[in-house]
């Protein structure tokens, strides 16, 4: 028995993901090995994502009917390029605060265990996860301040200067990631998550100058992706290069009996990686390098 991050009572604690399990199901699913791999550790073969004692049984049933909305509207949808059309509700701002709140929540623990933070950035964020779990209690009907903001990636057309170190559809469309984001330069902080090219973002506190044009989402309302017309200017976007120089960083750690594996998984069945995104994704990146 222990204390619930969410509700504070004393129940017996479930393993919570932290980012859905769909996700990592999906992207096992889909790999043209079968396999996955996380950029930290890349000559280990992982079977699932974070999971984390945190949770009672109560606030894991709160969390998942949502999680099915998401998964069937939007995440399936998008990664099979059905997604044309999302119409949404209530369901979509709850799901996006609860993926970022088990991520705000356990990044303070961290924050506040290394020392690594200033006083005045670790009070915005402890606000934040005040905020977002009193709405995830159903003890406040908004978040204030905070926003939250959901950005499909698609292929790049054209980008401006040289990117062509950067592998950019490979990164973002191939990874999955949640962690906490602090700009000390803009004096701005958000929690930062990539589901494979769905791109969400939890603005906690915004920077002066940001923009966020057709992604903003409401109580209610329509993302039309025949005409995505989104438009973003923001400190955190910045987090799509991290992303892709982690990639590169681990193409260098990666071991040759590991590369000789991934080979001969895609021997085994060539068709699947000739059809599968991540063959697609490398062609786009190939593109872009050309242009």
């Amino acid at each position: 028995m222990s204390k619930c991050a969410l509700c504070g009572e004393e129940r017996e604690l479930e393993k919570s993901h932290i980012i859905p399990k769909f996700v990592f199901r999906s992207m096992k699913k889909n790999s043209p090995t079968g396999n996955m791999r996380m950029a930290s550790q890349p000559n280990r073969v992982i079977q699932d994502g974070d999971k984390q004692a945190m949770l009672c049984g109560v606030c894991e049933d709160r969390f998942s009917q949502n999680e099915t909305i998401f998964a069937n509207k939007v995440y399936h949808p998008y990664h099979s390029d059905n997604l044309q059309v999302v119409e949404y509700g209530l369901w979509l701002n709850y799901f996006i605060t609860s993926v970022s709140w088990r991520s705000l929540y356990l990044d303070i623990i961290g924050f506040v265990s290394e020392q690594n933070i200033d006083i005045k950035e670790l009070d915005t964020l402890i606000e934040a996860e005040q905020i977002m779990r009193e709405f995830l209690l159903g003890k406040r009907i908004d978040l204030g301040h905070i926003e939250n903001h959901i950005f499909f990636f698609g292929p790049i057309k054209e980008v401006a200067g040289d990117t062509s170190e950067f592998e950019l559809h490979t990164a973002i469309g191939g990874s999955v990631v949640g962690y906490t984001y602090i700009s000390h330069d803009f004096d701005s902080s958000y929690v930062f998550l990539n589901l494979q090219g769905i791109l969400i973002v939890t603005i906690l506190k915004k920077a002066v100058e940001e923009v966020w044009k057709n992604t903003l989402v409401g109580e209610n309302g329509t993302f039309n992706m025949e005409k995505p017309n989104h438009s973003v200017s923001s400190p955190v976007f910045n987090e799509l290069f991290a992303l892709a120089n982690d990639l590169k960083e681990s193409r260098q750690k990666i071991s040759e009996s590991q590369k000789e594996k991934i080979v001969e998984g895609i021997k085994k069945n060539p068709e699947r990686f000739l059809k599968s995104k991540a063959y697609q994704r490398l062609k786009d990146d190939e593109r872009i390098r050309k242009n």
